[in-house]
């Protein structure tokens, strides 16, 4: 046997003797990443990756071997992620949209909410009342929120969307607008943890908004059929809902 081929032969057989490290390959198969919008306290905690929604996505994706890459972007630009394909998945979001997607089953309901102050004495009963007063909402409000409040924030001048929810909270508190439109649990969760601002103020909720009910969208559909049984299994079991009451003991 020439030099060559003797070189060749203990090379294969070395190969063939090599363990093959399946189980990396497998876990790099099953991580997600999904694009998470910024500042939704308590559904979604960047600080410490947790957070109601959170662990919901991920303990249901855990239950069929997946584990979750969390991407936190502003709201506005999670939907651009999944449509340039450069994340499997975005949280909070639901088929209005327009983004086309594989959309799970509902996971999560929000209730937005106009909140103002007390002292203020604005009557609220409907979406109309908004036209004439200074109103900050949560980004991609207009989309989520129905036509209705969509044209009036197209002809409110005092209208606009903010990506970081905690400025709502300083922007009320400080006196610097009429009125915030957020989810009543965020404004809550955010409302106790507040520093710069006197946020002892009394408040008015003006509950003029339907629930909104929010999906999971992936751009495989297999894995939103894996994600859907995990959420159902959740439910099965009583896991869903004591990750709520992790978070809203009230």
């Amino acid at each position: 046997m020439n030099s060559a081929r003797f070189f060749i032969s203990v090379t294969l057989g070395l190969f063939i003797l090599l363990p093959v490290n399946t189980t990396r390959t497998f876990s790099r198969s099953k991580e997600l990443t999904l694009a998470i919008g910024l500042a939704l306290p308590p559904y979604n905690i960047s600080e410490t990756s947790s957070g109601i929604e959170f662990d919901i996505v991920k303990e249901a994706l855990k239950m069929k071997g997946y584990t979750i890459k969390p991407k936190y972007v502003p709201q506005a630009r999670r939907n651009r992620e999944l449509i340039n394909r450069e994340v499997d998945g975005v949280l909070t979001i639901n088929p209005d949209s327009g983004v086309k997607a594989f959309y799970s089953d509902e996971h999560i309901v929000y209730q937005n909410v106009v909140v103002s102050l007390k002292k203020n004495k604005f009557a609220i009963e409907d979406i109309e009342d908004l036209n004439d007063k200074s109103v900050v909402a949560f980004q991609q409000a207009t989309t989520y929120l129905g036509k209705d409040f969509a044209d009036m924030a197209k002809a409110n001048k005092r209208y606009k969307e903010i990506a970081d929810q905690k400025i709502q909270i300083n922007l009320l508190y400080g006196g610097r607008v009429d009125t915030i439109v957020l989810d009543k649990n965020i404004f809550h969760y955010l409302r106790k943890r507040g520093d710069r601002v006197d946020t002892t103020q009394p408040t008015n909720i003006h509950r003029i908004f339907a629930p909104t009910h929010y999906r999971v969208a992936f751009l495989d559909k297999k894995v939103r059929d894996d994600f859907n049984e995990g959420l159902r299994q959740l439910h099965r079991t009583g896991r869903y809902e004591a990750i709520i009451k992790k978070y809203l003991p009230e």
